[in-house]
């Protein structure tokens, strides 16, 4: 059961490292000019810190929610189609349960970064 937490959590750190990677480097390359004569420069939204975070945060946790539902999805599919064998049956049991503790997390720590948030604001 640990190991299983353990790849789910690795998981979804690289996922965030990722996607966090992606979202501040999309900043820099929308940034750069272009000395090209009549180009105008693209003007970049005036977004403060913590809208900055809301949205990376959202953003994240709505990719791993969906992760995990694939994955919730992907051991239905497996337990239905094990077809008698045990092994199968067995392990999209584990991928079901595995899913689920993934959902629940993901739903707590959306409700523990509203409840920060709105005490915060």
């Amino acid at each position: 059961m640990r190991k299983t937490i353990g790849k789910i959590y690795q998981g979804a750190t690289k996922l965030a490292l990722a996607t966090g990677a992606s979202l501040a480097l999309a900043g820099q390359a929308l940034a750069q000019q272009f000395d090209t004569g009549n180009v105008n420069p693209i003007p970049m939204p005036d977004v403060g810190l913590y809208e900055l975070i809301s949205k990376i945060v959202n953003t994240v946790l709505i990719i791993v929610g969906i992760v995990a539902v694939l994955y919730l999805v992907y051991g239905g599919v497996t337990y239905i189609t094990a077809g008698g064998d045990a092994e199968k049956a067995t392990k999209g049991r584990t991928t079901i349960t595995n899913a689920i503790i993934g959902i629940i997390v993901i739903a707590a720590a959306l409700a523990i970064y509203n409840f920060v948030i709105t005490e915060a604001v």
